[in-house]
């Protein structure tokens, strides 16, 4: 009797163990090659940073700002160590600055005199940075934190850069920049006046005096310090305001109503 042959089992990929470990690994090297490939195709886009650098100013002083902004980026990225990319940070922040992306300028501009404060170009990185910020001041009945920004980058330059070309535009600025924070405590105090809490009211318009003598709206000011102790029944106090009005600012707007009150309008 003849005994029948066992049917041959045909291995697949899918059941070869050994089948599918090759594929994993032809799979696995495919991803090396073309990872590798990619790599190299990035670097040697540009074979070296002074390409780069200048594909990136090419863009810059065309204008292509987006363009810059990319290849500056790419310079960073890719050869971080080169001469070229020490001062990127700066060119970053200008082209950032063009664009009107005033957040992002002001950053690159920061970081830069945080890195470089000795660099001949600081003093120019710091006044940018306070330009930034300043781009962004409001109104007095809006929030200032771009004020306040603004005015501690050009004090710092002022302290920090006393000989920098933008030393006087720097003091210019803080001034303005003073006095419009004033103008928002005085905004807020008038707006305390308007509602009869006149002691909250004078607690902003002593800021204004104790804050920015200098830069502030002092006559106005003591004219509406004058009038909430007037309604405070602080008859004396109001009399101080009022006098200091008259002796100190007799160009005032406001004089002739203080000289009202003191004659008998108390």
């Amino acid at each position: 009797m003849k005994r029948k042959a066992s049917p041959v089992k045909t291995r697949t990929a899918s059941t070869d163990p050994r089948l599918f470990f090759i594929l994993f690994i032809l799979v696995f090297l495919a991803l090396i090659f073309s990872g590798c490939t990619a790599a190299r195709t990035q670097v040697t886009e540009y074979r070296n940073p002074e390409e780069l650098y200048k594909v990136a100013m090419e863009g810059y002083l065309d204008r292509r700002y987006e363009d810059a902004e990319k290849d500056f980026k790419k310079l960073m990225e890719l050869f971080p160590m080169s001469s070229q990319a020490r001062d990127v940070e700066l060119l970053l922040g200008d082209v950032c600055y063009a664009m009107e992306k005033y957040d992002e300028s002001g950053s690159y501009y920061a970081s830069f005199v945080a890195m470089r404060p000795a660099h001949p170009m600081a003093d120019y990185a710091l006044f940018q940075k306070g330009m930034s910020h300043f781009r962004d001041v409001l109104t007095p009945d809006r929030d200032q934190t771009s004020t306040r920004k603004a005015l501690f980058a050009f004090e710092d330059l002022v302290r920090d850069y006393p000989g920098s070309p933008y030393y006087e535009k720097s003091v210019e600025l803080i001034s303005f920049l003073k006095r419009r924070l004033a103008e928002r405590q005085f905004y807020i105090g008038h707006f305390y006046y308007k509602m009869k809490n006149y002691k909250a009211a004078l607690s902003r318009f002593r800021d204004v005096l104790r804050d920015y003598p200098e830069d502030g709206p002092t006559d106005q000011t003591l004219y509406y310090i004058g009038e909430s102790y007037r309604r405070l029944g602080e008859d004396s106090l109001a009399e101080d305001a009022y006098t200091t009005i008259i002796k100190d600012y007799p160009e005032s707007p406001y004089m002739q109503d203080a000289r009202k009150r003191l004659n008998g309008y108390l």
